[in-house]
Order: structure tokens, then sequence, then C-alpha cells
């Protein structure tokens, strides 16, 4: 089967059959006048070639990204000064889609991806306009006459992925409908770092590490990430980073240098707000170079563990900073999952509105759905759930919508896993957040949630490894409460020698944040009960009442048993009661 490289153009007649309703004969006479003296033209101009005419529409095969889009102004220009003597409403006005790609050849005609992408292109353009692919942008820009408007990352139908549009501006057009996609992922480039090094032939070593940073990046399914080959051909310039960030649609940029001096390499990364100028983030690393591709791993997971949570909480501030009158699907979807995060007892409600008001805005977007399992198991989590058990089928409900969306969602088999685990089926949670860490190893609460399902299996190690995993790689997380405490509770589990006196510090430290669970509260009581100090188990169980007034065994029952039963622990919840935790009945820990 024959393949190649092309560039595709679709043309649609806006309002095709409202205008043959009207004047069947004369928009018939009028078309053909307008292939004529101005579309053909302006296709064997560019060295175009029809591959197929549809009535209303056509689809052109170009040599050259550049030729195509030149093609398509001279089209659009020439048509709109022609149809200007008509009515608005008689006026043929093309919508025109350009994008490249592999296509298939049979025969005369064209088939596969890039065709398809091509005409979902068209249908955003608007009438007269025309929009483009980040791939044709890339190869003209600089090299037409015309302003090009970013209108980010689009959805459309029977397309997996978001396609990052332009459109060329074209005079006496509209700007398209769509502009800034509501569901428009934050969107940053990875700039080529600068080699301070004594001498220039590490470049290899340099490059080669902010392709991985970009990598690793582009698994985090709510960051649109700029391919290599865009920013690499800012390599070598000294433009400024706005310049850039506009040039490549993209609100923010990392950037870094590497120096190499002897046996020690220093790398610097800096994470920067283009539209303001913010530093958000920045890091410094000395190393001794001993091996150079041990040091590339190890920066590039410590640029990642830097960069994602920093980002996520920069767009969460700036979703909180808006009117929540003026938000988009994205906008709210941040809003709600700041809400969700403040651990407040009312934010829960806000929270689920203004997620539910996000899937408003657009049912497709697959993250508000993971946002939503997510809200389900933080009520368990907190002790504010009315019914655990419909809880916990709402958020796996939500879950599975929001992989049915997006089946590379990385938190929403997160939650299917954390809720299958509350659920007492950790037997299937472990391979759910197995899958999910095979397309994402970098999400820090996967591994949470991996640590989570290994508890309920009494895989102690694996617990282990799985805590250390998310705090390594998100050690400002705001749930770091939780990563403590699953630490401290897979030692416990384990419970070598070292591992109970580690495992209280862990424990400690969970229970010391000021957003915590009640979770390290009972682990350390638990751990001091088994070792006969039923003086440290009073205040361990004292200072958990302080905190949640309404904690009572019969709901540590309930909402914890998957993680002791079976365990050492198992038998102790009783003898807490002892020691001065109520009984009392199942009610929310928070009312």
């Amino acid at each position: 089967m024959e393949r190649r490289l092309t560039t595709i153009m679709a043309a649609d007649l806006v309002g095709y059959s409202r205008l043959m309703a009207a004047d069947e004969e004369g928009t018939i006479s009028r078309l053909r006048d307008a292939r004529t003296y101005v579309i053909d033209p302006a296709i064997m101009e560019g060295g175009g070639r029809i591959v197929k005419t549809m009535g209303d529409g056509l689809l052109v095969d170009f040599p050259s990204p550049v030729l195509a889009v030149r093609a398509a102004l001279l089209m659009q220009r020439n048509l709109i000064s022609r149809e200007s003597p008509q009515r608005e409403d008689r006026r043929l006005r093309f919508r025109i889609g350009i994008h490249l790609g592999d296509v298939v050849i049979d025969g005369d005609d064209i088939l596969g991806d890039c065709v398809n992408i091509t005409a979902r292109l068209e249908t955003i353009a608007p009438a007269g306009g025309i929009c483009i692919s980040r791939a044709i942008y890339d190869h003209v820009q600089g090299k037409i006459e015309a302003g090009m408007t970013w209108l980010g990352p689009q959805s459309v139908k029977n397309i997996p992925e978001p396609i990052d549009v332009w459109q060329v501006e074209v005079d006496g057009t509209a700007p398209s409908a769509v502009r800034l996609s509501g569901q428009a992922r934050a969107s940053i480039a990875v700039l080529p770092f600068q080699n301070f090094s004594a001498t220039p032939d590490q470049d290899f070593f340099v490059d080669g590490l902010v392709e991985d940073v970009i990598t690793e990046l582009s698994r985090f399914r709510w960051l649109f990430v700029i391919a290599r080959n865009s920013t690499f051909t800012y390599k070598g310039t000294a433009k400024d980073v706005r310049k850039i960030a506009r040039e490549l649609g993209v609100r923010y940029v990392v950037e870094g240098s590497v120096r190499r001096s002897g046996d020690r390499l220093r790398i610097t990364v800096q994470l920067i707000d283009a539209l303001s100028g913010a530093h958000i983030w920045a890091e410094r690393w000395d190393r001794p170079i001993a091996d150079f591709f041990d040091v590339q791993d190890e920066i590039t997971r410590r640029i990642i563990a830097g960069i994602e949570p920093e980002l996520g909480a920069h767009e969460r501030g700036l979703a909180l900073a808006k009117s929540t009158d003026n938000l988009t699907a994205w906008e709210l979807c941040h809003r709600g999952f700041a809400e969700l995060l403040s651990f407040e007892a009312g934010s829960q409600a806000t929270a689920e509105k203004f997620l539910r008001q996000a899937l408003e805005h657009d049912p497709n977007f697959a993250l508000p759905y993971a946002y939503l399992a997510r809200h389900r198991y933080a009520l368990v989590l907190w002790g504010r759930a009315a019914d655990v058990p419909v809880a916990v089928k709402e958020g796996l409900s939500f879950a599975t919508k929001a992989l049915e969306i997006d089946r590379r969602s990385d938190i929403a088999y997160a939650m299917m896993s954390l809720l299958l685990t509350v659920d007492g089926r950790a037997a299937e949670a472990m391979p759910v957040a197995e899958q999910g860490l095979a397309l994402n190893p970098n999400y820090a609460f996967l591994h949470f949630a991996h640590g989570m399902a290994a508890v309920r299996l009494r895989d102690a190690d694996t617990t282990i490894r799985a805590a250390q995993n998310a705090i390594d790689l998100s050690p400002h997380d705001p749930s770091m409460f939780a990563f403590k405490t699953l630490l401290g509770i897979g030692l416990m589990l384990r419970g070598e020698p070292d591992d109970l006196s580690t495992a209280r510090m862990h424990l400690r430290e969970g229970a010391s944040f000021e957003r915590t669970t009640y979770y390290p509260f009972i682990g350390a009581a638990l751990l001091a009960l088994r070792a006969g100090n039923t003086d440290e188990v009073r205040i361990w169980i004292s200072d958990a009442l302080k905190k949640f007034p309404n904690l009572n065994a019969e709901y540590v029952r309930e909402a914890a048993h998957p993680f002791y039963e079976g365990s050492p622990y198992c038998d102790y919840l009783d003898r807490l009661i002892e020691q001065g935790l109520p009984p009392g009945e199942k009610r929310l820990i928070e009312e």
C-alpha cells in the first residue's frame, strides 16, 4: 500500500443548501464561475491537484504547506472581492482547513487520518476563513503575508487527541466562533537548554535531557506539551521568552542551562508564566558526572517533580482569581479541584458545583468526571460520606465515564483504583493502578493508589515503595499527609525491627499537617497499642478527637477496615475504645 507525506486542503461552501433553495440555477452558475476564475487558478498557482469534488466542497493535494496556505489566501481574498456586490446572505463563502500528514494512496484518491483531520479543521474555520494545524503553522510561520491567531487545542469528532489550531487572518472575515477551547489544557513549551560547558560537544547530553523532559511532561493528560521539532527551532536564538510563547501559542515556558566543569555538572531550570513574565518555580542541581545517563534520568525525574505540581497549583490559583461568572470549562474544572483541595467542610459541595458546571459547558471533558470521582473518594476519606457504599459506587461511575472519554486519563485510573480498594476489591484495583502507571509513571497520586491497593493485599514492600515514589515525585503535594500516612502504614505492616520507629515518625508527620485526616492518628495509636504504651495511645486518641470531634470506632471500622482487616492490627480497634475512642454509631465525622 503506497503512502506519502503531503499537504491537504479541504474547502466547503458555507450554506450550500440554503443558497440552492433560494436560487438553484443562479448558485450553480456563480459557483462554476468562481471555480473558473478564482478557485482553480489559485490552486494551479500553488501547484495543487484537485483530488475530488463533493458538490459544495473539494479536497486538494499540495506539494508544500507554504504553497497551500498562499493558495488558500489568494482564493479567499479574491472570492471576497468578487462576491462583495451580492447581498450578505447570497455571497459565496468557503471554509478552508489545511493539514500536513501521512496519507494512503488509493488510485486517484487519498485516505487516512490526515484527510479526516483536514476536514475537521475546515469545520472550525469561519465563513471566508482558514484554519490550519500546528504541523502547517510550524512550516509557514514568517513565510506568508498574513497574521495567525492561536485557537488552542480543539477537540473534534472522531479524532482521539485535541488538534492545536491556528486561524489565518483574512481581511473581512470574522474570528472563528470556537476561539480558545473551553477545555483547552494548560500549554507548555520546553525550550532547548543553553550549554555553558567548556566543550560544546556536550550538546548531545543537553539536548537529550530536554527531549526526556518533553517526553515525560507529555504523559500528563492535563498538559498540552509542544513537540521537540517545534521548540528546537529556537536553539541558539536570543528571542524573548514572551515572544516565543506567543509564536508557539503557549502560556508556560521551561528554560534552563547546563554547565559542566571538570567532573561536576550544574543544571538550572525555571518555569515561567509567559503571559505575566512571572517566574513560578526555579531549581538548581549540582551533581558529579561519573555517568552521564544516570544523571540524566535523575535530573529528568527531579525536573518533572518540580514543574508538574507547581504548574497545577498555578492553574488553580488563576482559576480562583477569576470571577465565577466568566469561567471556561477548563477554569471551572480547576476551580472545582481547588475547592476540593481546600479540605474545608463546605468546600466539597462547592467543588461539586463547579465540576458539574464544567460538564454543562462541555459534556465530553474527561477531567471533571475524574475529579468528581476524586470528590467521592474525598468524602469517604474525610468521613463526610453519608453512605460510604453509595459514594464509592458514584465515584466508580464517574471514573468509568472519564476513561470512556479519555482512555489515557491518569487521574481516572488513580481514582478507579482507590475506589475499588475502598470497596474491598484491591485485587481488581492493583492492575488498574499498574495500567495507569504504565501510561504515566510520573503521577504521584497513581503511586499512592498503587500503594493503597498493596496495603489491602498485605504487600508491605510494594506499599512502602509506592508511598516513597509518591513523596519523591511530588514533594509539595497537597496530599502529602496521605503519602506520609501510607508510608507509615506500610512500615507497620512489614514490622521489621527498625520499621516501627520509622513508621511512628511518618505517621506523626502525617498527623502534623493542618489539613489531614484521622488515619495517621489511628495508625499511630494502633502502633503505640502494639508496643504496650497506653499513655501514648490515649494522647493520640485525644488529639484525634480534638481535630475530629465526631470520630468514633464504628466509622473507622467501616471506612478503614479494608486496610486493617487480616493484619496484626485488626483486633486492636476494640481495644482503642478502652483507651477513650468513642464506640458510637456510624455518623459523619464532620457535620
